[in-house]
């Protein structure tokens, strides 16, 4: 579905992603994993065109990505839900999911909002909470459920469980696994390796901006030299 060819990407003049390339297959929860630094959220945000391209191209199937502004490749069908700053904290759940269902058509806004309530309960029963005051969990769902109304085909997530609960993350990870059976494709940048493998169809680790593994989630945990060099996770 992605196919990011020779890609050299930063930030300014300083290059993070040197002369990387791999594919991202549709339909598939992926991962981006490696240690700090490597260029995973990099990548993301070169899919989505908000950082520098040096070289190489991002296609999205045959459509070239690589110029394109950050609001026409989302009008494409990504989503990205970034680490931070992912929500109107100020406003009411309510309001956060009713500004994010705005890209629907006004008459399938109620049954796409009935449909998210059913996928994140929880929600439903803050949805007169300011958001502000959700614990890091709901927040999180928040940013998801937002990322999930404008009904995409591919959503990038960066660092979805970063400060949860072991068994909030999970449930995270639960939800995010439900939506890639939907047949949402995921490409999601984890720091707990171990944790997303669980959960994830394929994986990447990344290395000093390049490419230094890429399998099954399954190789992934099997290959003794990633786990211990790349990964940080035993």
């Amino acid at each position: 579905m992605i196919t990011v060819d020779r890609l050299t990407a930063g930030y300014g003049k300083l290059e993070i992603l040197q002369d990387l390339s791999l594919s991202f297959a549709a339909e598939q929860f992926s991962a981006v994993l490696g240690p700090n630094g490597s260029g995973k959220s990099t990548l993301m945000k070169a899919i989505m065109g908000v950082n520098r391209i040096f070289a190489g191209s991002i296609h999205l199937e045959e459509q070239q990505l690589v110029g394109m502004p950050t609001e026409a490749i989302s009008r494409l069908g990504l989503a990205y839900v970034p680490q931070r700053e992912n929500i109107f904290s100020e406003l009411t759940v309510l309001d956060n999911l009713q500004l994010g269902s705005r890209s629907l058509p006004r008459e399938e806004r109620p049954a796409a909002l009935d449909e998210l309530l059913e996928l994140f309960p929880i929600l439903g029963r803050r949805r007169a909470q300011r958001a502000g005051l959700l614990s890091g969990g709901e927040h999180q769902m928040l940013a998801i459920a937002i990322g999930w109304l404008s009904r995409p085909t591919l959503m990038l997530l960066d660092e979805p469980s970063a400060g949860l609960a072991p068994a909030i993350a999970i449930e995270v990870f639960r939800v995010l696994q439900e939506l890639s059976q939907a047949g949402i494709t995921l490409i999601v940048v984890e720091q707990n390796a171990r944790r997303v493998l669980q959960y994830c169809d394929y994986a990447y680790v990344l290395r000093e901006g390049q490419l230094a593994f890429q399998g099954t989630a399954a190789e992934c945990l099997a290959d003794e030299e990633t786990i211990k060099g790349y990964l940080g996770v035993h």
